[in-house]
């Protein structure tokens, strides 16, 4: 009896051990990517209309900046809690915004309702 037992407990340690040989790794999902703080960047100012909001991308159909190089369009800024908290931020909203250009992309500064 302990001799099947002990081939049991191999064959179960031969399965296990069959596989992949290395771990797999992605920065899909999993773990979070350092942000770079954006703190000394230069900030631009525009203004537009909200398009949507969906996770932290807010798009706007904007008049552009031509000191950061951006042409009037359409585009998708980053934008965190902080400076939702006191915006208007439902489709067709009118807007003023502050922005930076950061390594991940743009990223909205400040952001307030006009008339």
């Amino acid at each position: 009896m302990k001799y099947i037992m002990i081939v049991a407990v191999l064959a179960l340690f031969g399965l296990a051990a069959c596989g992949r040989e290395a771990p797999e790794t992605t920065s899909e999902g999993g773990a979070a990517e350092a942000v770079a703080s954006s703190e000394g960047l230069p900030s631009f100012e525009s203004k537009g209309v909200i398009t949507s909001l969906e996770g932290q991308i807010l798009t706007l159909d904007h008049e552009g900046a031509s000191a950061a190089g951006l042409k009037p369009g359409r585009d998708g800024f980053r934008v965190y809690a902080d400076v939702l908290a006191e915006a208007p931020i439902t489709p067709g909203s009118r807007v003023s915004f502050a922005f930076k250009k950061t390594p991940q992309g743009l990223e909205i500064a400040e952001l307030g309702a006009r008339p």
